[in-house]
């Protein structure tokens, strides 16, 4: 088990259901899923964010007035990793507009501990981003997803980890998280050998946490944050790959 030293504060929270956030396919547009999150809850309770909570959004309200999300993964594997960037074509808003930077980046080789920035910045437009990470090589389709998002309407982000084209990551931990300025974000995580969508134990997809604290995304393999959430820690000496 690799831990992070640092982590976001995470206290007490909502659960909210997404009823129209089902997986469709692996193309381009979108993104192995439905970018139509439900931002408004179904049905709620009081829930404390710990790792692996069942779930199917978490959301966590903040006062933060960031606009835009950069999406990092770190990896904390003892083996390199490939990850790239790919943005919708199209906002799953209301407008439908096209989306900045439609397309894919080329794969990054990431040795271990060390981080990935990705190019582009989610905006306030619904534009769906996602880097796929992947295991063995390049070229190697079976990527594992990070996938987020900014809605307009409530300024809120939401990200959450998918399977749905591929796990090879699943023997590893994964763990997933919002780093606002409040430090508040929920996250979601996943021990070694767990599967992603155990219902007691999961991590993946449709887990979905939901944040008004607004700033980097950032996906852990191999590894978790711990901490108080002061931005201190081993992982701020590890060299940066711009994607």
């Amino acid at each position: 088990m690799h831990i992070i030293n640092i982590s976001p504060a995470v206290g007490i929270a909502f659960l909210a259901v997404l009823t129209n956030a089902s997986p469709v396919s692996s193309s381009i547009d979108s993104m192995s899923k439905d970018w139509r999150p439900a931002f408004a809850s179904g049905m709620s309770m009081a829930s404390s964010i710990d790792s692996g909570t069942s779930m199917a959004s978490i959301a966590l309200l903040g006062a933060d007035s960031a606009t835009t999300v950069r999406g990092e993964v770190w990896n904390s594997c003892p083996f390199a990793i490939w990850v790239r960037q790919a943005v919708a074509a199209y906002s799953s808003g209301p407008t439908s507009q096209e989306c900045e930077h439609f397309g894919e980046t080329q794969m990054v080789k990431l040795p271990s501990m060390t981080k990935y920035v990705a190019r582009y910045k989610a905006k306030m437009d619904q534009c769906g981003h996602v880097l796929k990470v992947a295991r063995n090589s390049a070229q190697d389709l079976n990527v594992y997803q990070v996938e987020y998002s900014l809605d307009p309407q409530s300024k809120r982000m939401w990200y959450n980890l998918s399977g749905e084209d591929g796990a090879p990551f699943q023997d590893q931990e994964r763990y997933l998280t919002g780093l606002g300025p409040s430090g508040t974000c929920p996250f979601v995580a996943c021990d070694s050998g767990e599967w992603g969508k155990d219902p007691e134990h999961g991590c993946d997809w449709p887990l979905q946490p939901v944040c008004e604290s607004i700033g980097p995304v950032v996906a852990i393999m191999c590894g978790k944050m711990e901490g108080n959430g002061d931005n201190s820690g081993e992982s701020d000496d590890w060299p940066v790959i711009y994607g």
